[in-house]
């Protein structure tokens, strides 16, 4: 083999090199862009799948209130009626439910006569909701039993409200009310950091009518405290 052919052979493959270098630099552009545009045919169809199952869940939704407010409608309540109901329900809860003092107390109470109609002989009013205990000195300071025993009250999980009975425009409901109870008198006392919270199942009945006043309300322990110490 004479040199001239060595020489020949030596320029071919140094003239393949680059050509074999830039055929690997385009394959992995290739794979790169192929990649790039799997991971976001991925990423959209995942995007169109989360928009179906949205889709779906709001059908299913929107296929269970149709269902209740025809059964409603079969047993001649107005959906809307129970939604505007609900929503005065709700309000007299808070007050009822919602003190963190004697006097809190007490205006709650005052309140639920302002604002819905209660009286003093109500028998919510003093077999439920009883009027507050208290010592009162020379100087007129009423000194609550509330108090002394660090108690503050607070509305739990949402109230299940249900329609018990319709009479004309008058619309009866029950209502289940967790209502959390606090004791803070241990922390007032410096002996501990830690205060005890009851939450109270209640159950309520209560008649609303056409103008949203309320009557005929009445309530009962619905069962044993939980206690939780916090």
């Amino acid at each position: 083999m004479n040199e001239g052919s060595t020489q020949g052979r030596s320029v071919r493959r140094g003239l393949w090199f680059p050509v074999v270098a830039a055929a690997f630099v385009l394959l992995s552009v290739v794979a790169g862009v192929t990649w790039s545009s799997q991971r976001a045919d991925l990423a959209g169809q995942e995007a169109q799948v989360e928009e179906l199952v949205g889709r779906l869940a709001d059908l299913r939704q929107q296929h269970e209130e149709r269902l209740q407010a025809d059964v409603l409608a079969s047993l001649g309540i107005s959906r809307s009626r129970v939604d505007v109901d609900t929503a005065v329900i709700e309000s007299l809860l808070g007050v009822a439910f919602t003190w963190d003092s004697g006097p809190a107390y007490e205006t709650a109470r005052d309140r639920l006569k302002d604002r819905y109609g209660l009286s003093e002989d109500d028998e919510f009013l003093q077999e439920f909701m009883s009027p507050p205990r208290f010592n009162e000195d020379v100087d007129g300071q009423r000194y609550y039993y509330v108090d002394a025993a660090g108690l503050n009250s607070a509305l739990g999980e949402d109230p299940d409200i249900e329609v018990a009975q319709v009479r004309a425009s008058d619309y009866s409901y029950v209502v289940l009310v967790d209502v959390e109870i606090t004791s803070d008198v241990v922390t007032q006392n410096d002996s501990s950091s830690e205060s005890v919270t009851a939450h109270r199942p209640v159950l309520l009945f209560v008649t609303v009518d056409a103008t949203q006043t309320v009557s005929d309300l009445r309530g009962v322990p619905a069962g044993a405290a939980t206690l939780r110490s916090h």
